[in-house]
């Protein structure tokens, strides 16, 4: 029954007092002779008939529309599941209902007790930054796994087009001489990521690449974080933020992506 229709029991009750009328009036045309009589058996079947075929066209509509509202949502299904999409929050940013991007992935870091972690993004500013949502959850998963858990990651590098792109945009007033943002961000997280290797162990390796995707990017064994991003004039972009389930297509392209930009030396600049 569609949103707004009236309750079940009342459209029941409607029906039937349609029928019983309808077939009342049949009645008296069948039994009866005279203008009176087919004034009244006329009369009887048209009351009878618009209470009951209104109430038997909404119904059969309903029927139909829950049909294939059903298909459709099956289909959607169908056609996620073949991807590999496990979930698709609207962007990877939190708010206040706990089922949220942010504390899903947050919550994935906590758990993670042994296996390599793949993370790749332009700066990785927002994992390593000691004041970002991650940075905690990430030092405290090194440290409880003590060498169980090995994280690669991947930033541009300060010669990569995608700085020059972003700062175009995000930073059109640049003075000359100055560090665009992103590049003060790459160095940031830098720093961040030998402190922690200093204070917690080895268990970062950080190199820096030139052909830079614009998407943010953590694979875990079990589950892949994909945040696709456009260049624009405004940050957070706020797009959404999918799941891929491990030996998916989607999964495995991903970690594919990933692995060719790691070993793709001439590339890449692999920081001490």
């Amino acid at each position: 029954m569609s949103a707004g229709s009236p309750p079940r029991r009342i459209l029941v009750i409607g029906a039937v007092a349609g029928l019983l009328v309808f077939i009342v009036g049949v009645a008296v045309s069948v039994a009866t002779e005279g203008v009176v009589w087919t004034t009244v058996s006329v009369t009887l079947q048209s009351l009878g008939s618009a209470v009951l075929f209104p109430i038997l066209v909404s119904v059969a509509y309903d029927k139909l529309k829950e049909r294939w509202l059903g298909d459709e949502v099956w289909r959607l299904f169908n056609e996620l599941s073949d991807a590999g999409i496990t979930r698709v929050y609207k962007d990877r940013e939190f708010n206040s209902n706990q089922d949220n991007a942010q504390t899903r992935l947050s919550e994935e870091f906590l758990s993670h007790q042994s296996g390599e972690i793949c993370i790749m993004g332009p700066t990785l500013r927002v994992f390593f930054n000691p004041l970002g949502p991650f940075y905690r959850d990430i030092e405290r998963m090194l440290r409880n796994a003590n060498g169980a858990v090995h994280m690669r990651a991947l930033i541009e590098r300060s010669d990569s087009p995608a700085v020059w792109e972003r700062t175009s945009i995000e930073e059109p007033n640049l003075a000359a001489g100055q560090k665009p943002q992103t590049e003060r961000d790459a160095e940031s997280t830098i720093a961040t990521v030998l402190n922690v290797c200093t204070t917690t162990g080895p268990y970062i390796t950080l190199r820096r690449f030139i052909p830079a995707p614009y998407c943010t990017v953590v694979i875990f064994p079990t589950v892949a974080f994909f945040s696709p991003n456009i260049l624009a004039p405004e940050a957070p972009v706020r797009l959404p933020m999918i799941l891929f389930r491990s030996g998916s297509h989607g999964y495995r392209m991903l970690k594919a992506s990933f692995d060719y930009l790691w070993g793709h030396t001439e590339t890449l600049q692999v920081v001490p």
